[in-house]
């Protein structure tokens, strides 16, 4: 993939990824009579590829811990990771060009597991079906 092209993909990415936050964040925050007390993000290695390989880590674990977790915890967990995904990204466009292409796939790789991720909050095994994403196949 070309830079530009690269770069065009992570935005609009980003942007979706805010946009459905939007969506999933708005009735549950609603519900919330205080908002969640937002930890701190961890200060990430200062290495771009690092701070990927971080960023991984920490949507396993977001993954692997989902069902555990509240919505309130769920949406805190996935705001940090988006912001994450933004620095990250800006961090990667100071890398030399040979190094650009292996982190910006690594973030690639990144932004797509925290969209399915997303994707699950939208639509949680026990809600309806929300038609057509209910087709078999889908």
């Amino acid at each position: 993939m070309q830079k530009g092209t690269v770069m065009k993909f992570t935005a609009i990415v980003t942007a979706c990824l805010v946009a459905g936050t939007v969506m999933t964040t708005g009735p549950a925050q609603a519900e919330l009579t205080a908002p969640p007390a937002l930890s701190p993000v961890p200060k990430l290695q200062s290495d771009p590829k690092s701070e990927v390989q971080e960023l991984l880590r920490q949507i396993s674990e977001l993954d692997d811990r989902w069902d555990g977790l509240s919505p309130a915890e769920r949406n805190q967990r996935i705001a940090g990771l988006q912001q994450q995904v933004t620095v990250v990204d800006r961090d990667t466009r100071n890398l030399p060009p040979e190094q650009q292409p292996e982190v910006e796939a690594m973030l690639g790789v990144a932004v797509v597991r925290l969209a399915d991720i997303l994707r699950k909050e939208q639509t949680p095994p026990t809600s309806p079906c929300i038609f057509p994403l209910c087709l078999p196949g889908l």
